[in-house]
This record gives structure tokens, C-alpha cells and sequence, in this order.
């Protein structure tokens, strides 16, 4: 049972794939010891929040962790896996529970690190959706109620930010285009506002009752956190356009298609970068700010939202200057925006949203890889190095058991090795050392050769980026393609 609170707590908001009083009920009551299909659901969601808690994502003092941590993880994941086998085989329209916990279990792999697991998951997950319809809302059930209606919304756009996010992180296809989606929004509304029975709207906050549209660039509410939720699936339904056209432009060829379907007045990466913008400083304040968290959910998810929401947003940022291309400068400037933006949020939340997140981070880290990859000024190589000395400073933050690609030390050592490998070459330059820095402190640079370039050695920089889950091809090569000339379907 505890298990399945904290799921509430810190999965829940980014995840929210169950109605939480309808299944806090049926736990208590022990449903899950003899319904075979909420059985292996049940043990996916102890799955996941065990790998949580192992990687110290527990943030309310409330927990006994050692109680929590007393069956390990891969028990739950195991016989999730095992029970859930049965369904596999049927050719009949599948349980929803099986759809949810395929999702979980995804989860739990990206958690444990297993990428090629996270895959099988998913795919179980697509297969059966693409065997139900999924969707399509005219293919669900006729009986089946209000709750389930918005579980299943919130599992399909769940699953849909999943597989965007997937298709960036791992260079993977799009399975589930949302132009072909039929499938509202989750109504924005708190669980314990809305049953079977209806919906209840409390006279203090008004809000529309009924499902939110399919992606609207309007005024986003407060009225509830789901209302930021949505706004984030908007955010993924334009990542999804951004990386399409993104990989088209990577293959440096047109074709026929390109010549029949190309839209020669579509939006610049930076028009879409400024509406992106201009969107997110229109949010309400609550899906903006971090207050610390106060162990209390109904407030604490907003923070959560505010703290995806940001994320969200750098990861459009990085593929929007990806497709445009960019200077050594303007490289080194977004990725310490990003590493800023990152900072401004209470770790708290960091870790509670764990392994998913240092996965968005390894798009600085490819961004300044392909950096250290060019020819570097001191002043441009001072830039990179301050970027680096930040990012180490946020891994350290949150590395506190996280299954992380890349830890602190890794990055300041390398600074360290980069700085004597820069010494050596002043050396046999002038023939005088520089003074050794510190490779703490993020001021150095030799003011006497500032224009002077310098190739980084290979094997110093490809250690360091070669565990990046983010695939460094992404923003090598930009700096020949031409911003105006790429065009955006969105």
C-alpha cells in the first residue's frame, strides 16, 4: 500500500495513469490478490517506485524508506513481467490494465538503465494499441465510464510524450503521429472532483467541464495542475514536427516527396522558438515558479508541472538550434541557458522525476561535444569551460544514486586534462608556462593569445561523451546549413 501512495506522489504527476481514489480504493480493499489483470499492473507500479526510492527519490520525510526498499524492485518487475505474459497471445481487444502496465514497465527500464528492455515494452504497448485502435476514442468501449474515459487519455498522451521523448533521446522513429490521433485531452480537472457519476465543480474555481481540446494554443487555466500537463503534451506535439523535419534536413538530399508536399511558406526554427517562447511567458505563474516542495500533493504538483514544463521547453529549444545550426558562441550560450534553466528548479523535484531527466541533460552534452570537436579560442574555450564546470555542478546535485550516463568528477576531470593539455601548448609557444587554474573556479583564460585556436585531442573529449545516451550526430555538421533555408511542418 505504501508503494502505491508514494506512486501518487512522485510518478503520478508526471504519469497520471490511474484515478487515484478509484485505484487507492481497490488496493486497500486487496482487489489486486484476485483480479488478474490488475494483479501485474499493480506490481509494475511497485516496480518503478522501488527503483525510485532506490535512487533516493523520496523526498517527503514521511516514508520509512527502509520499509519501502525492504522488497527490491526487480521482484515487482519480474512478476509484472511474469503474470502479464498471459495476455500476449490473445487476439482479442486486450485489458487496459496490460496497456498500463506495458507503460510501466518502460518506465521502470528507463529507470534501471535497460534501454533495449524499454524498447520491448514499448513496442508491446504500440502492438496492442495498434491492434485496438487505441487511437481513436469511436474504438473503445460503449460501457465503459467517466473514469476510465480520462484514464485513458491521460494513458495515451502519457504514452505519446513517451515515445517523442524516446525517438530524441535514443535517434528512434515516431510510432504515434499525433495528425492522426482521435483522442481529446484529459479533462482538467482533480480526481476527486469527477466519479462515474459526474463531474463536481467547486463554486471557488469554475472551470469547463468536459474534455480539453486536442492541443489548443489558447489561454492555459490554473484551475488545475492537469491544465499544465496538457500544455506540456502540446509542447511534445510540436517536438514531434520539430524532429521530423529536423531528420529530413539531416539528409542533405530532396527527393520527389520534398518537391510535392514541401511547404515553402512554413515557419523558420526561430519563428517556432519565439512562439514557443512568447507561449511559455504567457503561462500562468504557477507552471512558471518553483516554490521548494511542502510534502503536500495538491500543491506539490504544481511545481512538478512547472518543473516538466521547463524541461519540456529546453529540449525544444535544443532541437530548434539543432535544426538551425549555430556558431561555437551561440552553442556554448544555449547550452548554458539550458544548464541555468535547470538549476533554477528545487532538486527535490529533479530527483523525484529522476532518470528521465539526465536523459534531457544529454543534449547539452551533445551540443558541447560537437564544441570540443572544433578548433577553440581561449575566450571560446573559456565559454565551454564554464558550461562544463555548471553542468558537473547539476550532475552533483542530483547524483545520489540515480542510474546517471555521466557523473561530476568524469567532467572536471576532463576541464583538468583540457587545462594541462592547453598549458603544454602555451609551453611550446612562448616557452613559459601559464599558471596552473584551478579547475574548480570558472574564470580562466590566457588574455595574451585570445584569438588563437586550438584543437582539443580526440581521445581527452570522446571518453567523456561516449555513455551520452543523446546521439552526438545530432548537432555536428550544423554550422553549414543555412537557418533560412530549413522550413518547419508544423
Amino acid at each position: 500500500m505504501s508503494l502505491v501512495e508514494v506512486y501518487f506522489e512522485i510518478v503520478y504527476p508526471i504519469f497520471p495513469l490511474f484515478h487515484r481514489p478509484t485505484y487507492i480504493r481497490r488496493i486497500s480493499r486487496g482487489d489486486y490478490t484476485t483480479d488478474k489483470d490488475l494483479f501485474p499492473v499493480t506490481m509494475a507500479v511497485c516496480a518503478l517506485v522501488s527503483a525510485r526510492v532506490r535512487d533516493q527519490a523520496i523526498f517527503n520525510p514521511a516514508w520509512d524508506i527502509q520499509e519501502l526498499s525492504e522488497t527490491p524492485s526487480e521482484t515487482f518487475y519480474d512478476a509484472a513481467i511474469r503474470y502479464s505474459a498471459g495476455c500476449e497471445d490473445s487476439v482479442e481487444a486486450h485489458p487496459f490494465n496490460t496497456l498500463r502496465c506495458f507503460a510501466l514497465l518502460a518506465l521502470t527500464a528507463i529507470q534501471y538503465g535497460k534501454i533495449r528492455e524499454m524498447q520491448l515494452f514499448l513496442g508491446k504497448y504500440h502492438t496492442f494499441a495498434a491492434m485496438d485502435g487505441f487511437h481513436n476514442e469511436s474504438n473503445w468501449p460503449k460501457d465503459i465510464g467517466i473514469i476510465e474515459t480520462e484514464e485513458r487519455r491521460r494513458l495515451f498522451w502519457s504514452m505519446y510524450t513517451l515515445e517523442v521523448y524516446s525517438s530524441i533521446i535514443w535517434n528512434g522513429v515516431t510510432r504515434c503521429r499525433e495528425q492522426q490521433v482521435n483522442v481529446a485531452y484529459t479533462t482538467e480537472l482533480d480526481d476527486e472532483l469527477f466519479n462515474d457519476l459526474g463531474y463536481n465543480q467547486p463554486a471557488s474555481s469554475p472551470v469547463d467541464i468536459g474534455p480539453s481540446p486536442g492541443g489548443r494554443w489558447g489561454e492555459v487555466k490554473s484551475s488545475s495542475w492537469l491544465c499544465g500537463w496538457n500544455f506540456t503534451t502540446d509542447l511534445y506535439r510540436v517536438l514531434e514536427h520539430v524532429i521530423t523535419n529536423f531528420r529530413d534536413q539531416k539528409r542533405h538530399k530532396r527527393t520527389f516527396l520534398s518537391d510535392m508536399f514541401g511547404d515553402k511558406t512554413a515557419p523558420s526554427p526561430t519563428s517556432v522558438r519565439d512562439s514557443i517562447m512568447t507561449l511559455y511567458g504567457n503561462l500562468p505563474g504557477c507552471f512558471k515558479e518553483f516554490p521548494e516542495v511542502t510534502c503536500n500533493p495538491s500543491s506539490d504538483r504544481y511545481g512538478f508541472q512547472a518543473a516538466n514544463i521547463t524541461a519540456t521547453v529546453q529540449l525544444l529549444r535544443m532541437m530548434l538550434f539543432a535544426s538551425g545550426g549555430g556558431t561555437i558562441e551561440e552553442r556554448c550560450k544555449i547550452a548554458s541557458e539550458v544548464v541555468d534553466a535547470f538549476m533554477c528548479i528545487p532538486i527535490s523535484y529533479l530527483r523525484a522525476i529522476s532518470s528521465p531527466l539526465l536523459h534531457h541533460l544529454a543534449g547539452i552534452g551533445a551540443i558541447l561535444g560537437s564544441v570540443l570537436e572544433e578548433p577553440l579560442s581561449d575566450m571560446a574555450y573559456q565559454q565551454v569551460r564554464v558550461v562544463l564546470l555548471s553542468l558537473a555542478q547539476l550532475l552533483e546535485n542530483l547524483d545520489h544514486g540515480i542510474h546517471s550516463a555521466i557523473n561530476a568528477q568524469r567532467l572536471r576531470d576532463l576541464v583538468a586534462q583540457i587545462d594541462d593539455y592547453w598549458n603544454q601548448l602555451r609551453i611550446f609557444a612562448t616557452g613559459e608556462p601559464s599558471p596552473r587554474p584551478n579547475s574548480a573556479s570558472p574564470s580562466y583564460h590566457d588574455l595574451r593569445h585570445p584569438d588563437a585556436r586550438r584543437t582539443i585531442p580526440s581521445q581527452l573529449t570522446t571518453s567523456i561523451f561516449e555513455d551520452w545516451p543523446w546521439s552526438l550526430d545530432l548537432v555536428q555538421g550544423t554550422e553549414s546549413w543555412s537557418p533560412t533555408n530549413i522550413v518547419l511542418d508544423v
